[in-house]
């Protein structure tokens, strides 16, 4: 017999709670959804205490002045242009440890140097005669430290001009500047302080009469001072062969009487920045103005004989002079920004900027001393003219409020005689790939010796991407330089540059 198998039962557990009709669902839904938004309405609310922002305002008006512009070089002039197009009656001090007003710095290794120049006057490239003052002294109020309090008391239409004075420090946090044992206050400010000539370390030790004998070449007073040297039957070495080195010496040269030695440790001019070939084509025309040029040489000393300087050479040479220049490079201004707790570039030099060229807030720099990102080749430090003009415009424009990147791509030129003239943008560098483009003089057979007259240099980086473009002896054709390293194209075939810009006239 099979036993029965009896499962378990289990009883379902029972709700002891009534449950609610479908009418009494949907009026409980309603509720819920009437008082929901109430209770965001009646729950305690917390209390949040707005702050509000004063505009800031100079403690002291009597010696307050809105843009101080440190610096009076081309990068400081044409910010204040750009100031003062957007307010004219903006109160601008500018601040310089020279005694000129702003000048252009170009015609004095240049222009200056051909044909007579009267009165600081020379010829540009159109032709027009113009001073190399951007403005006359008389459109600023120009005055000195001990006359800071009662210039600053009054008010004037013109631009302050503060000359033969010297910044100490800057105190970003109280928006004042200290020079002299005096305090000025400012809204914003501009650092374009440029650079200092580099020294060679044999100068310092020369007795006193011979170092009056031994200068470098960067200001106005540089150039008055060599222009009374540079006499008939007077040797001049200048000592560098780079762009002043160069263009100093090719200038010089054409002074009538005067003889011209140039020494350089590189094989050729301007080698840092062009191909060998060109750098040693380059040193022929230099030479063919009458300059002596000594090439691979390195100055180990300077001593006197009678009234002369005798340079010592690497190779046991020597170089009789009456007087010599020291064309070496340049070193950027960086002392202010360093007792002020500004950001230096290790790396390049200068005072390291954001895209608006704003080293901290409200103060700015520009020209020669800035470090700024170039959206196309990386951060670079750029000592040339139209670089300085431009970042100094830009930075006065943000300075009023613009807020706009410094984008800007600027160029350099250069003329070494009437065979010799060339622009360029971006990185110049001869270590780097090359690929040269010349046009051939007319009439000139298969294999005859290249002179170089019309042609461009294309500087590759290692992925083949243009860097840098130098235009030799052709005009107007910047822009497509620029462009072609804005687009970062890759040219694996060299070829491919050949029908970017025409050499062919």
């Amino acid at each position: 017999m099979f036993s029965r198998v009896v499962r378990p039962t289990f009883k379902r557990f029972q709700s002891t709670q009534r449950t609610p009709s479908t009418a009494g669902r949907i009026l409980l839904i309603g509720a819920l959804l009437a008082l929901g938004p109430a209770y965001y309405l009646i729950r305690p609310q917390k209390v949040e205490q707005k702050v509000e922002t004063k505009p800031w305002q100079p403690k002291d008006k009597q010696n307050y002045a809105e843009y101080v512009i440190v610096g009076a070089g081309t990068a400081g002039y044409a910010c204040l242009q750009a100031i003062r197009e957007k307010q004219p009656d903006a109160r601008v001090l500018m601040i310089t440890d020279q005694d000129h007003v702003p000048y252009e710095r170009p015609p004095l290794s240049k222009e200056l140097w051909f044909g007579e120049s009267k009165d600081l006057q020379f010829k540009d490239w159109q032709g027009k005669t113009k001073s190399i003052f951007y403005t006359p002294q008389s459109n600023f109020e120009v005055f000195e430290l001990k006359q800071l309090e009662s210039v600053l008391s009054k008010p004037s239409s013109k631009p302050l001009f503060l000359k033969n004075a010297q910044v100490n420090r800057i105190d970003t946090e109280q928006k004042m500047i200290m020079i002299g044992g005096k305090r000025i206050e400012y809204s914003k400010l501009l650092l374009a302080t440029g650079g200092t000539p580099k020294k060679l370390g044999f100068m310092d030790k020369l007795p006193k009469e011979a170092k009056q004998k031994v200068t470098t070449f960067r200001t106005l007073d540089d150039y008055l001072n060599l222009k009374q040297v540079a006499q008939p039957g007077k040797t001049i070495a200048v000592i560098g062969g780079g762009f002043l080195g160069s263009e100093l010496s090719t200038a010089l040269a054409q002074k009538k009487g005067v003889n011209v030695i140039q020494v350089f440790p590189e094989k050729g001019n301007m080698s840092l920045i062009m191909p060998t070939y060109l750098s040693k084509w380059t040193m022929s025309r230099v030479q063919k103005e009458g300059v002596q040029v000594k090439s691979d040489s390195e100055v180990l000393g300077v001593t006197t004989a009678e009234d002369k300087l005798v340079l010592q050479l690497n190779d046991d040479q020597t170089v009789e002079a009456d007087h010599v220049v020291v064309a070496v490079g340049l070193e950027p201004n960086t002392k202010l920004a360093k007792a002020s707790g500004l950001e230096i570039d290790n790396v390049r030099g200068g005072i390291v900027v954001n895209a608006e060229l704003e080293a901290r807030s409200d103060v700015f720099a520009a020209g020669d001393v800035c470090s700024y990102h170039d959206i196309a080749l990386g951060r670079r430090r750029v000592e040339h003219y139209d670089h300085a003009a431009e970042s100094g415009r830009l930075a006065g424009l943000n300075m009023v409020g613009a807020k706009q990147p410094y984008t800007y791509q600027s160029m350099f030129w250069s003329n070494l005689g009437p065979e010799v003239s060339y622009e360029a943008v971006g990185l110049l560098d001869s270590k780097a790939q090359t690929v040269s483009i010349w046009a051939m003089k007319k009439g000139a057979q298969p294999g005859a010796k290249e002179e170089h007259g019309r042609g461009v240099v294309y500087y590759l980086d290692k992925e083949k991407r243009v860097n840098g473009v130098l235009l030799w002896n052709i005009p107007d054709h910047l822009d497509v330089a620029r462009n072609v390293i804005k687009s970062k194209k890759v040219y694996n075939d060299p070829n491919d540059l050949s029908s970017i810009i025409r050499v062919h006239q």
